[in-house]
């Protein structure tokens, strides 16, 4: 609706915030009510619940437990996409008892099969989130769609900042170029790994973007890079973006969120004190923020003080025990002091309790192979690998444990599939080869 100019208030009174028409009437009021408020369109009787146009384009959905939304993407109905995606079904939300399948196939004697053929940036984003690297190439399609709104592709550049590897430079640099903003921001994101000159050249003409928003990501993103490495002409404007950033931080300080952003920055600037005043300040005002803990920890851990991190992190743990973000940092910290037994114990804790995180259970695995147990490492390795199929960092170390122990035909199988998510990569076909033979 947005692209073709249609606002918030073309269906909202501003000042009484009530709705310009009731029913279908608010609809009809731009689309036409003969072609569209009628049998023949919504195949349902006129008193009927799904007449309603909301019913169909505007499913409601629960946020937060009991807060009812309607889904303002008004998008026309994909029971076919809902049992694979777990998006919401417009139609089994008002057939009680039937399935998503029934809902597909009445549609398909309403309209036939060329419904289902409709583009839909659903099966992409639900890739995105559950198919790792195998995602990349249909993300990036996504994003430089030039028929799909900012905020979609913003999204998906956000989705491949993960993802991002060196041959994804390129594409990253020309997203920056994007006429829209947020596309802007997501693609600065993609290049904060890379390496300083990389980041330089490609984040610096944004120093002087016209929106204080891009401005302020692309000095967050170079800083901690020596100005020295800048060129002469971009340090005036990286030190006002830099500026601009922390008064942006600073102008919501209420926050706990914006005093983290802050101590994250300090902590890239080798500002440490700043940046231990700015954690504490987060954890004054929440102190069940577990990031501000695990980043309090780590910037003592920068300056080589364990004792205030294994402090730090000893606190956290008494307001939030079954915190994964802090058991998985007390895990490594002790696995830092030579205390292998209770670092296992945490990292499992914590690889346990958030089995969303691909990384906790990673370094789990690592960790129990490192301390001799190759055989729960694989195990825990491929159970992670169900959840988190294409992940590039489970696949290696199961190829290479399972190589280590023996097991050819399990690591070709594994290099196989990593194969399937990086096709150009020549060093991974040639272990698969060499895999192949040694079968």
């Amino acid at each position: 609706m947005y692209q073709y100019g249609v606002t918030c208030m073309d269906c909202h009174e501003p000042h009484a915030a009530k709705l310009r028409a009731e029913g279908n009437a608010l609809c009809t009021r731009c689309h036409d009510a003969g072609a569209f408020d009628g049998p023949k369109y919504h195949f349902h009787k006129a008193d009927a619940a799904g007449a309603r146009c909301v019913a169909c384009h505007m499913p409601a959905t629960n946020y937060m437990v009991i807060d009812s939304r309607r889904d303002h993407g008004m998008r026309v109905p994909r029971p076919d996409l809902a049992k694979r995606l777990g998006s919401p079904d417009a139609c089994t939300q008002c057939h009680a008892g039937k399935t998503p399948e029934w809902a597909a196939s009445s549609l398909d004697g309403w309209l036939g099969k060329q419904w289902r053929q409709r583009p839909n940036i659903g099966p992409v984003l639900h890739a995105g989130a559950t198919q790792g690297a195998k995602a990349l190439p249909d993300l990036l399609a996504l994003a430089q769609s030039g028929a799909q709104p900012p905020l979609v592709r913003a999204t998906a550049a956000q989705m491949l900042a993960p993802l991002m590897r060196p041959r994804m430079l390129q594409p990253a640099r020309e997203l920056l170029k994007d006429p829209d903003p947020e596309v802007r921001i997501a693609a600065l994101a993609m290049i904060e790994p890379v390496d300083p000159v990389n980041r330089v050249l490609a984040a610096g003409p944004l120093l002087a973007d016209p929106v204080r928003g891009v401005r302020i990501e692309a000095a967050r993103v170079l800083a901690g890079v020596p100005e020295s490495q800048m060129p002469e002409s971009r340090r005036g404007a990286y030190r006002r973006a830099l500026d601009e950033y922390i008064a942006a931080q600073r102008q919501d300080a209420d926050w706990p969120t914006a005093n983290l952003n802050l101590g994250n920055l300090y902590l890239r600037l080798g500002r440490f004190d700043d940046a231990v005043a700015a954690f504490r300040r987060a954890l004054k005002l929440d102190p069940q923020f577990a990031q501000a803990w695990v980043n309090l920890a780590d910037a003592w851990r920068i300056q080589g003080r364990e004792q205030e991190v294994e402090a730090s992190l000893r606190e956290g743990l008494a307001t939030l025990p079954r915190s994964a973000d802090l058991l998985h940092a007390h895990g490594l910290a002790q696995v830092r002091k030579g205390d292998r037994t209770p670092a296992l114990a945490s990292l499992a804790q914590a690889a346990k309790l958030a089995p969303d995180r691909a990384r906790y259970a990673y370094v789990w695995a690592v960790a129990l192979h490192s301390t001799g147990r190759p055989q729960e490492a694989i195990a825990a390795l491929r159970e992670a690998d169900r959840r988190h199929p294409y992940d590039v960092d489970l696949l290696g170390a199961l190829i290479s444990f399972e190589r280590e122990a023996g097991d050819t035909r399990a690591a070709l199988g594994h290099a196989r599939k990593l194969a399937e998510a990086l096709p150009d990569d020549a060093q991974l076909k040639a272990l698969v080869a060499e895999l192949a033979r040694g079968r």
